[in-house]
């Protein structure tokens, strides 16, 4: 396993020590709550969105709804709940950035320094701002580490030598666009770029790409950046990503293995075998040396 990413689980420092956890969207921040309340953190979300907010609530010591864009009046209030260590999970929708969002002075003073809004350097920006008012931001990936899976396929017929050479494709491509910070999500079919994922998102790329496809297939390859932060935008597939791709006619996914996470893969184990979708975590690094197979040896999966 790439060791930016091997995280050991991070206990609290002391008794009583409060976890402040900045909530996007989906299911990520609630397996992040339930894995640091077992290893003894007291957890405060601050919530940035409402579609996961009461399950958060079932298991969360306090659940603070936010606008992220009030930088003072967050950091105030992380400060109130004696919050002195953050760790951040769930997706960010950073178009909401040209939808008049509420920005305090010091996020718009945030945003104007930087050259580039790209992912990283917001997220950076971000991260360096909070850690000068004293909090201390923890890896995601140290609350997480279960969500990861080896090489093996998980569910599907075998990959083609017409799949193979597509995924040495994709998982090039995927690379050198992560790499660029532009997105981590690619979608190829014999040979041709359907799509690259940019600010839309992921579920966004792959209706664009099903619109290319025309129900006949392509293979979706996502991974980490080359020196992915385990702090943030650690990619993520889930039951949310097959059934994108089922809507959209795509058959294949390909996950960086050990650097993506996994939600429910019994689960989404069971669909792909209902819909024939093929899915496969697989060692890109390998895979992007010349002549090197796709592994396809069973994945082992918890239930």
């Amino acid at each position: 396993m790439d060791s930016s990413l091997s995280q050991p689980p991070i206990k609290p420092p002391h008794d009583g020590a409060v976890l402040g956890l900045l909530a996007g969207f989906g299911e990520l921040p609630l397996s992040v709550v339930q894995q640091a309340k077992a290893l003894g953190w007291h957890v405060v979300v601050f919530s940035m969105y409402s579609d996961n907010r009461r399950a958060l609530e079932k298991v969360a010591d306090t659940v603070l709804p936010i606008t992220p864009g009030l930088v003072d009046t967050n950091i105030q209030l992380a400060k109130q709940h004696g919050v002195t260590y953050g760790v951040m999970a769930g997706k960010v929708n950073k178009w909401q950035l040209f939808c008049n969002p509420r920005l305090d002075k010091r996020a718009i003073s945030i945003l104007n320094t930087l050259r580039s809004r790209s992912d990283d350097n917001m997220m950076l920006a971000v991260i360096q701002l909070i850690e000068a008012e004293g909090f201390t931001i923890l890896p995601q990936t140290a609350f997480l580490q279960d969500h990861f899976l080896p090489a093996g396929q998980l569910a599907g017929p075998p990959i083609s030598d017409a799949l193979q050479h597509d995924i040495h494709y994709g998982c090039h491509l995927a690379k050198t666009m992560a790499g660029v910070d532009v997105g981590q999500t690619v979608v190829v079919h014999n040979g041709m770029v359907l799509a690259v994922e940019a600010i839309e998102g992921t579920d966004k790329c792959l209706k664009r790409a099903g619109e290319w496809a025309k129900k006949k297939g392509g293979v979706v390859v996502k991974v980490a950046k080359p020196n992915q932060d385990a702090r943030f935008d650690v990619p993520t597939v889930g039951l949310k990503t097959l059934k994108a791709m089922q809507k959209a006619g795509l058959t294949v996914l390909v996950a960086e293995a050990n650097q993506t996470f996994f939600l429910e893969p019994a689960a989404m184990q069971a669909y792909a075998h209902t819909h024939g979708i093929t899915i496969t975590s697989v060692d890109v690094a390998a895979v992007l040396v010349e002549g090197a197979p796709v592994v396809a040896a069973p994945a082992k999966v918890g239930v």
